[in-house]
Protein backbone atom coordinates (compact mmCIF):
# COMPACT_ATOMS: atom_id res chain seq x y z
CA UNK A 1 0.00 0.00 0.00
CA UNK A 2 2.28 3.10 -1.37
CA UNK A 3 0.15 5.54 -0.59
CA UNK A 4 -0.49 4.46 3.21
CA UNK A 5 3.22 4.32 3.42
CA UNK A 6 4.00 7.23 1.89
CA UNK A 7 1.63 8.95 4.03
CA UNK A 8 3.03 7.78 7.25
CA UNK A 9 6.39 8.57 6.07
CA UNK A 10 5.60 12.11 5.86
CA UNK A 11 4.10 12.53 9.09
CA UNK A 12 7.28 11.36 10.75
CA UNK A 13 9.18 13.67 8.60
CA UNK A 14 7.01 16.90 9.49
CA UNK A 15 7.38 15.56 13.12
CA UNK A 16 10.94 15.24 13.01
CA UNK A 17 11.69 18.76 11.63
CA UNK A 18 8.54 20.50 14.28
CA UNK A 19 10.92 18.88 17.44
CA UNK A 20 14.16 19.90 15.02
CA UNK A 21 13.17 23.21 14.88
CA UNK A 22 11.55 23.58 18.37
CA UNK A 23 14.86 22.40 19.96
CA UNK A 24 16.99 24.91 17.78
CA UNK A 25 14.76 27.52 19.47
CA UNK A 26 15.24 26.28 22.95
CA UNK A 27 18.90 26.59 22.48
CA UNK A 28 18.79 29.83 21.53
CA UNK A 29 16.38 31.03 24.27
CA UNK A 30 18.55 29.21 26.99
CA UNK A 31 21.42 31.44 25.41
CA UNK A 32 23.35 27.75 24.24
CA UNK A 33 23.53 29.60 20.61
CA UNK A 34 22.89 33.00 18.95
CA UNK A 35 20.16 32.95 16.24
CA UNK A 36 19.41 36.31 13.75
CA UNK A 37 16.72 37.55 14.12
CA UNK A 38 15.68 36.17 10.49
CA UNK A 39 17.34 32.39 11.36
CA UNK A 40 14.89 32.66 14.34
CA UNK A 41 11.92 33.47 12.36
CA UNK A 42 12.40 30.96 9.69
CA UNK A 43 12.21 28.41 12.31
CA UNK A 44 8.89 29.45 13.58
CA UNK A 45 7.43 29.50 9.76
CA UNK A 46 9.29 26.10 9.71
CA UNK A 47 7.46 25.15 12.59
CA UNK A 48 3.79 26.47 11.31
CA UNK A 49 4.31 25.10 8.11
CA UNK A 50 5.43 21.75 9.20
CA UNK A 51 2.05 21.76 11.66
CA UNK A 52 -0.11 22.58 8.95
CA UNK A 53 1.68 20.05 6.89
CA UNK A 54 1.17 17.55 9.60
CA UNK A 55 -2.60 17.96 10.01
CA UNK A 56 -3.56 17.69 6.01
CA UNK A 57 -1.77 14.06 6.25
CA UNK A 58 -2.87 12.90 9.39
CA UNK A 59 -6.78 14.10 8.11
CA UNK A 60 -5.74 12.16 4.51
CA UNK A 61 -5.02 9.08 6.50
CA UNK A 62 -7.48 9.26 8.64
CA UNK A 63 -10.27 9.57 5.95
CA UNK A 64 -8.99 6.02 4.67
CA UNK A 65 -12.10 3.65 5.12
CA UNK A 66 -11.41 0.26 5.34
CA UNK A 67 -12.90 -0.03 1.78
CA UNK A 68 -10.56 2.45 0.63
CA UNK A 69 -7.65 0.93 1.76
CA UNK A 70 -9.01 -2.46 0.16
CA UNK A 71 -9.42 -0.83 -2.92
CA UNK A 72 -5.70 0.30 -2.68
CA UNK A 73 -4.44 -3.01 -2.32
CA UNK A 74 -6.20 -3.95 -4.95
CA UNK A 75 -4.70 -1.02 -7.69
CA UNK A 76 -1.54 -1.78 -5.75
CA UNK A 77 -1.62 -5.75 -6.50
CA UNK A 78 -2.90 -5.35 -10.12
CA UNK A 79 -0.01 -2.64 -10.75
CA UNK A 80 2.57 -5.36 -9.84
CA UNK A 81 1.11 -7.80 -11.66
CA UNK A 82 0.89 -5.86 -14.67
CA UNK A 83 4.82 -5.02 -14.03
CA UNK A 84 5.76 -8.89 -13.73
CA UNK A 85 3.80 -9.46 -16.74
CA UNK A 86 4.98 -6.90 -18.64
CA UNK A 87 8.85 -8.00 -17.30
CA UNK A 88 8.35 -11.44 -18.66
CA UNK A 89 6.62 -10.62 -21.85
CA UNK A 90 9.36 -8.01 -23.04
CA UNK A 91 12.55 -10.09 -21.72
CA UNK A 92 13.41 -11.58 -25.19
CA UNK A 93 13.52 -7.54 -26.71
CA UNK A 94 15.42 -6.47 -23.28
CA UNK A 95 17.99 -9.13 -23.22
CA UNK A 96 18.77 -8.69 -27.47
CA UNK A 97 19.01 -4.80 -26.29
CA UNK A 98 21.39 -5.16 -23.14
CA UNK A 99 24.46 -3.15 -24.11
CA UNK A 100 26.48 -4.42 -20.88
CA UNK A 101 26.88 -8.22 -22.66
CA UNK A 102 28.60 -9.58 -25.83
CA UNK A 103 27.07 -10.81 -28.82
CA UNK A 104 27.74 -14.32 -28.23
CA UNK A 105 26.37 -13.87 -24.17
CA UNK A 106 23.24 -12.44 -26.01
CA UNK A 107 23.10 -15.38 -28.42
CA UNK A 108 23.32 -17.77 -25.72
CA UNK A 109 20.69 -16.76 -23.59
CA UNK A 110 18.45 -16.38 -26.09
CA UNK A 111 19.17 -19.80 -26.79
CA UNK A 112 18.17 -20.84 -23.45
CA UNK A 113 15.30 -18.50 -22.86
CA UNK A 114 13.94 -20.36 -25.68
CA UNK A 115 14.35 -23.74 -23.68
CA UNK A 116 12.87 -22.64 -20.65
CA UNK A 117 9.13 -23.86 -19.98
CA UNK A 118 6.71 -20.71 -19.51
CA UNK A 119 5.78 -21.79 -16.56
CA UNK A 120 9.43 -21.31 -14.84
CA UNK A 121 9.78 -17.36 -14.77
CA UNK A 122 13.57 -16.63 -14.78
CA UNK A 123 15.18 -13.14 -14.21
CA UNK A 124 17.27 -11.62 -17.27
CA UNK A 125 20.31 -12.28 -14.89
CA UNK A 126 19.29 -16.05 -14.00
CA UNK A 127 19.02 -16.79 -17.97
CA UNK A 128 22.53 -15.07 -18.02
CA UNK A 129 24.03 -17.45 -15.57
CA UNK A 130 22.45 -20.24 -16.93
CA UNK A 131 23.36 -19.34 -20.78
CA UNK A 132 27.43 -19.19 -19.19
CA UNK A 133 27.20 -22.31 -17.27
CA UNK A 134 25.92 -23.93 -20.27
CA UNK A 135 28.90 -22.57 -22.86
CA UNK A 136 31.04 -23.43 -19.61
CA UNK A 137 30.09 -27.31 -19.79
CA UNK A 138 30.46 -26.89 -23.39
CA UNK A 139 26.53 -28.07 -24.37
CA UNK A 140 26.96 -27.70 -27.78
CA UNK A 141 26.59 -29.97 -30.80
CA UNK A 142 28.23 -29.37 -34.54
CA UNK A 143 25.13 -28.35 -37.21
CA UNK A 144 26.20 -31.41 -38.70
CA UNK A 145 24.67 -33.99 -36.34
CA UNK A 146 21.39 -31.59 -35.89
CA UNK A 147 19.49 -34.10 -37.34
CA UNK A 148 20.36 -36.82 -35.25
CA UNK A 149 20.13 -34.20 -31.87
CA UNK A 150 16.00 -33.52 -32.80
CA UNK A 151 15.49 -37.21 -33.21
CA UNK A 152 17.06 -38.13 -29.99
CA UNK A 153 15.43 -35.37 -28.38
CA UNK A 154 11.87 -35.88 -29.70
CA UNK A 155 12.37 -39.62 -28.53
CA UNK A 156 13.13 -38.49 -25.22
CA UNK A 157 10.47 -35.69 -25.04
CA UNK A 158 7.79 -38.23 -25.64
CA UNK A 159 9.16 -40.40 -22.66
CA UNK A 160 8.45 -37.79 -20.16
CA UNK A 161 5.90 -35.21 -21.76
CA UNK A 162 2.78 -36.00 -19.88
CA UNK A 163 4.73 -36.59 -16.47
CA UNK A 164 5.06 -33.10 -15.56
CA UNK A 165 3.52 -30.77 -12.27
CA UNK A 166 3.97 -27.79 -10.37
CA UNK A 167 6.17 -29.60 -8.77
CA UNK A 168 8.70 -30.72 -10.69
CA UNK A 169 7.96 -28.30 -14.10
CA UNK A 170 11.77 -26.89 -13.52
CA UNK A 171 12.92 -30.23 -15.34
CA UNK A 172 11.72 -29.21 -18.48
CA UNK A 173 15.27 -27.21 -18.52
CA UNK A 174 16.62 -30.92 -18.97
CA UNK A 175 14.99 -31.57 -21.98
CA UNK A 176 17.99 -30.19 -24.56
CA UNK A 177 20.59 -31.28 -22.08
CA UNK A 178 19.97 -34.46 -21.60
CA UNK A 179 19.78 -35.32 -25.70
CA UNK A 180 22.94 -33.18 -26.24
CA UNK A 181 24.79 -35.37 -23.74
CA UNK A 182 23.26 -38.52 -25.08
CA UNK A 183 24.83 -37.32 -28.14
CA UNK A 184 27.93 -36.23 -27.30
CA UNK A 185 28.73 -39.34 -25.38
CA UNK A 186 27.68 -41.51 -28.18
CA UNK A 187 30.06 -39.96 -30.57
CA UNK A 188 33.13 -40.28 -28.20
CA UNK A 189 32.42 -44.22 -28.28
CA UNK A 190 31.77 -44.58 -31.72
CA UNK A 191 35.01 -42.26 -32.30
CA UNK A 192 37.28 -44.46 -29.10
CA UNK A 193 35.83 -47.55 -31.41
CA UNK A 194 36.97 -46.57 -34.47
CA UNK A 195 40.38 -45.60 -33.21
CA UNK A 196 41.10 -48.88 -32.01
CA UNK A 197 39.63 -50.75 -35.02
CA UNK A 198 41.79 -48.81 -37.49
CA UNK A 199 44.89 -48.70 -35.17
CA UNK A 200 44.87 -51.55 -32.49
CA UNK A 201 47.12 -51.32 -29.19
CA UNK A 202 48.10 -54.54 -27.66
CA UNK A 203 44.95 -56.35 -29.12
CA UNK A 204 42.54 -53.87 -26.86
CA UNK A 205 38.95 -54.43 -27.91
CA UNK A 206 36.10 -52.24 -27.30
CA UNK A 207 33.69 -54.29 -24.93
CA UNK A 208 31.61 -51.20 -23.83
CA UNK A 209 30.92 -49.44 -21.08
CA UNK A 210 31.39 -50.16 -17.34
CA UNK A 211 28.08 -50.70 -15.33
CA UNK A 212 27.82 -47.43 -12.99
CA UNK A 213 25.75 -47.68 -9.54
CA UNK A 214 23.24 -45.58 -8.56
CA UNK A 215 24.19 -45.22 -5.09
CA UNK A 216 27.62 -43.59 -5.67
CA UNK A 217 25.60 -40.85 -7.52
CA UNK A 218 23.02 -40.45 -4.42
CA UNK A 219 26.06 -40.54 -1.82
CA UNK A 220 28.28 -38.62 -3.95
CA UNK A 221 30.11 -35.79 -1.42
CA UNK A 222 28.86 -37.75 1.88
CA UNK A 223 30.11 -40.77 1.65
CA UNK A 224 34.28 -41.80 0.53
CA UNK A 225 32.75 -44.95 -0.75
CA UNK A 226 31.03 -43.01 -3.32
CA UNK A 227 33.40 -40.87 -3.98
CA UNK A 228 35.85 -43.63 -4.65
CA UNK A 229 33.09 -45.87 -6.54
CA UNK A 230 32.66 -43.37 -9.40
CA UNK A 231 36.38 -42.24 -9.31
CA UNK A 232 37.52 -46.22 -10.45
CA UNK A 233 34.71 -46.37 -12.30
CA UNK A 234 36.03 -42.82 -14.10
CA UNK A 235 39.18 -43.66 -14.75
CA UNK A 236 38.20 -47.21 -16.26
CA UNK A 237 36.28 -44.84 -19.18
CA UNK A 238 39.29 -42.67 -19.58
CA UNK A 239 41.69 -45.90 -20.09
CA UNK A 240 39.74 -46.42 -23.31
CA UNK A 241 40.12 -43.15 -24.29
CA UNK A 242 43.25 -43.28 -26.76
CA UNK A 243 43.59 -39.52 -27.75
CA UNK A 244 43.84 -36.15 -25.58
CA UNK A 245 40.92 -34.42 -26.69
CA UNK A 246 38.90 -38.02 -26.26
CA UNK A 247 39.78 -37.91 -22.72
CA UNK A 248 39.09 -34.07 -22.20
CA UNK A 249 35.68 -34.95 -24.03
CA UNK A 250 34.84 -37.65 -21.73
CA UNK A 251 35.58 -35.73 -18.61
CA UNK A 252 33.73 -32.68 -19.72
CA UNK A 253 30.42 -35.50 -20.36
CA UNK A 254 31.16 -37.08 -17.52
CA UNK A 255 31.26 -33.82 -15.19
CA UNK A 256 27.48 -32.96 -17.15
CA UNK A 257 26.16 -36.64 -16.41
CA UNK A 258 27.20 -36.32 -12.60
CA UNK A 259 25.48 -32.74 -12.70
CA UNK A 260 22.31 -33.93 -14.26
CA UNK A 261 22.24 -37.22 -12.42
CA UNK A 262 22.71 -35.65 -8.61
CA UNK A 263 20.31 -33.13 -10.02
CA UNK A 264 17.89 -36.30 -10.76
CA UNK A 265 18.56 -37.32 -7.12
CA UNK A 266 17.75 -34.53 -5.31
CA UNK A 267 14.03 -34.28 -6.31
CA UNK A 268 13.80 -37.51 -4.63
CA UNK A 269 10.38 -39.62 -6.08
CA UNK A 270 9.75 -36.40 -8.16
CA UNK A 271 12.80 -37.11 -10.63
CA UNK A 272 12.30 -40.99 -10.37
CA UNK A 273 10.48 -40.86 -14.03
CA UNK A 274 12.90 -38.59 -15.59
CA UNK A 275 15.97 -40.01 -14.00
CA UNK A 276 14.76 -43.18 -15.98
CA UNK A 277 13.81 -41.81 -18.96
CA UNK A 278 17.20 -40.99 -18.89
CA UNK A 279 18.59 -44.31 -18.11
CA UNK A 280 16.56 -45.73 -21.20
CA UNK A 281 17.97 -43.44 -23.88
CA UNK A 282 21.82 -43.52 -23.07
CA UNK A 283 21.80 -47.34 -22.63
CA UNK A 284 19.67 -47.07 -25.71
CA UNK A 285 22.53 -44.60 -27.46
CA UNK A 286 25.99 -45.70 -25.35
CA UNK A 287 24.97 -49.25 -23.81
CA UNK A 288 25.72 -47.18 -20.23
CA UNK A 289 23.32 -48.73 -17.50
CA UNK A 290 23.51 -49.07 -13.93
CA UNK A 291 23.98 -52.20 -12.37
CA UNK A 292 20.99 -53.53 -10.16
CA UNK A 293 21.39 -57.33 -9.58
CA UNK A 294 21.95 -57.18 -5.67
CA UNK A 295 24.45 -60.32 -5.65
CA UNK A 296 26.60 -57.82 -8.17
CA UNK A 297 25.84 -54.77 -6.22
CA UNK A 298 27.20 -56.63 -2.71
CA UNK A 299 30.22 -57.66 -4.48
CA UNK A 300 31.17 -54.31 -6.26
CA UNK A 301 30.75 -52.49 -2.81
CA UNK A 302 33.32 -54.98 -1.47
CA UNK A 303 35.76 -53.73 -3.46
CA UNK A 304 35.68 -50.38 -3.14
CA UNK A 305 35.53 -51.11 0.65
CA UNK A 306 38.82 -52.84 0.17
CA UNK A 307 40.02 -50.15 -2.76
CA UNK A 308 39.43 -47.87 0.11
CA UNK A 309 41.25 -48.97 2.56
CA UNK A 310 43.92 -49.82 0.47
CA UNK A 311 44.43 -46.11 -0.73
CA UNK A 312 46.78 -44.19 1.13
CA UNK A 313 45.75 -41.07 1.62
CA UNK A 314 49.08 -39.65 3.39
CA UNK A 315 50.85 -39.92 0.48
CA UNK A 316 50.91 -36.51 -1.58
CA UNK A 317 50.96 -36.78 -5.61
CA UNK A 318 54.45 -35.76 -6.90
CA UNK A 319 53.20 -32.07 -8.76
CA UNK A 320 51.17 -31.47 -5.49
CA UNK A 321 52.50 -27.97 -4.03
CA UNK A 322 50.54 -26.44 -0.95
CA UNK A 323 51.71 -22.80 -2.32
CA UNK A 324 49.55 -22.42 -5.49
CA UNK A 325 50.36 -20.10 -8.33
CA UNK A 326 47.73 -17.92 -7.40
CA UNK A 327 48.68 -17.89 -3.68
CA UNK A 328 52.16 -16.74 -5.15
CA UNK A 329 50.48 -14.16 -6.79
CA UNK A 330 48.48 -13.11 -3.84
CA UNK A 331 51.41 -12.84 -1.65
CA UNK A 332 53.43 -10.88 -4.19
CA UNK A 333 50.38 -8.29 -4.02
CA UNK A 334 50.35 -8.55 -0.21
CA UNK A 335 54.46 -7.70 0.19
CA UNK A 336 53.78 -4.90 -2.51
CA UNK A 337 51.16 -3.59 -0.52
CA UNK A 338 53.22 -3.83 2.64
CA UNK A 339 56.33 -1.94 1.10
CA UNK A 340 53.95 0.80 0.10
CA UNK A 341 52.82 1.64 3.82
CA UNK A 342 55.92 0.96 4.97
CA UNK A 343 57.24 3.75 2.74
CA UNK A 344 54.48 6.38 4.36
Amino acid sequence: MNIIEDLNKKIKLSKARIISAQEQIKSHKSGEVKLTYLGFSSLELNIEKNKFLLRKYEEKLQKLTVEDIKEIEKKEKKKKEILKNNYYKYQMLRIKRDKTKTEKEIENALDILEEVPKQLKLTDEDIFILSRKSDELFLKIHSDLDDELIEIKSEFISLVEDKFNKTNNELKLLNSRIPIIILQLKNLLQNIQKNLEDEPLNNRKFNGLPKFEDWWIRELWSSPYAYMGLFKWQEIVLSLCITTEQKKAFEMIFKNWILIKKLLNTKGGYGYFYNHAFDEMIFKYTGLEDEYIESNLKSMEKIILDLTTKEDLTVLPKEHDIITPYMKFKLEKENEKQQKEDLK
